[in-house]
């Protein structure tokens, strides 16, 4: 989601939700200090990493996500997947995924997991319906959880939070005077901190609180695939000799939708960008009156969207040849990957 002007800095009006503010903080506080006080009783024998973030919107947990299960299975553990699934329709929970499964059922992010990790994903608006119906129906050495940082009823092993090294933490306060879920101290309590959209040679950002380990991510575009028919790919340079013009009509329903419009624009692309709702719930007429309103032909100004938003547009996008999304690579750094894997083999052996 976009931020308000007054999350990013102090405003009058993060004054006056202050307050609100403030509750919200502590109530997080008592939440954490109960959980570490009596944590839930061990769910799994597969060790369970927690990938979140302790501010409301996009910080890039998808990818990183789909990097992390890749590299496990490099290292021949079996990975598998729990999702809150949400903006899925679904009336049946906990609810396994598998390619033929639609967005509307599991969630646009569950989706684009399985289908790009090729792990067993299991979705529930209650994570420990998830995890149960994975250990019933998958063999994992690993589990990684989608979200749930404040999901205390989890059990967890690691957890990891993302951080948008552009955005950060805005002006540092709790919902709703700013963007933090919870107070900026949980991330003394985290194992490791990823913090994306750092440049290459960029240091670690320092803060006032502790981080344990902190690596840096950078998202790197790798090729255009058509909406309809994702087989069909443009390398970046074939896909602006295709489009001479450089100029695309760009939609995003994520987190952030400016940093993918960013992404685009240091390709070399000139963006007339429309942000919708994360998890928003495509129809075609979505996009017939977005499309109506430009004034250059698509073939000539096509439209990009996310893979994210793309999980939910495949059916109806089968004939439409200058619908594509933006595939991503993640580029982060290995040295995560070795501290969790000793990490599992330190659990293994006691």
């Amino acid at each position: 989601m976009s931020w308000p002007t007054f999350w990013k800095k102090k405003q009058w009006q993060s004054t006056l939700l202050l307050p609100l503010s403030k509750l919200v903080c502590w109530e997080a506080a008592r939440r954490l200090k109960r959980f570490e006080a009596e944590p839930p009783l061990k769910q799994t024998n597969a060790t369970v990493i927690v990938v979140g973030n302790i501010v409301v919107g996009g910080t890039g947990k998808t990818p990183f996500i789909i990097w992390l299960a890749n590299q496990l299975q490099k290292q021949n553990l079996a990975v598998g997947i729990i999702s809150r699934g949400y903006g899925a329709k679904n009336k049946h929970w906990p609810y396994w995924v598998t390619n033929q499964s639609l967005a509307t059922e599991c969630g646009d992010e569950p989706l684009m997991l399985a289908k790009q990790t090729g792990c067993p994903v299991a979705v529930s608006p209650k994570r420990v319906e998830a995890l149960a119906l994975l250990n019933q129906k998958a063999k994992c050495d690993v589990i990684i959880s989608d979200d749930g940082l404040q999901h205390y009823a989890l059990q967890r092993d690691i957890e990891i939070v993302l951080i948008d090294a552009q955005r950060q933490f805005g002006n540092a306060c709790c919902i709703p005077s700013g963007p933090l879920r919870e107070p900026l101290s949980r991330i003394e309590k985290v194992d490791f901190t990823v913090w994306n959209g750092l440049s290459v040679n960029q240091p670690i950002p320092q803060l006032a609180f502790n981080q344990k380990k902190a690596v840096s991510m950078q998202l790197k575009a790798h090729a255009f695939r058509l909406v309809g028919n994702p087989a069909v790919a443009l390398s970046v340079a074939d896909f602006l000799e295709k489009y001479p013009s450089q100029s695309v009509k760009a939609i995003a329903g994520i987190g952030n939708p400016q940093r993918f419009f960013n992404t685009l624009q240091e390709i070399g692309l000139q963006v007339d960008g429309t942000e919708f709702k994360d998890h928003y719930a495509y129809q075609k007429s979505d996009f017939q009156r977005l499309l109506s309103q430009s004034s250059v032909a698509i073939d000539q100004k096509p439209l990009i969207m996310t893979e994210k938003d793309a999980v939910k547009c495949t059916d109806f996008a089968k004939t439409e040849m200058h619908w594509w999304y933006l595939e991503v690579l993640p580029e982060c750094d290995v040295a995560i990957v070795d501290s969790i894997v000793n990490t599992i083999v330190e659990s293994v052996s006691q």
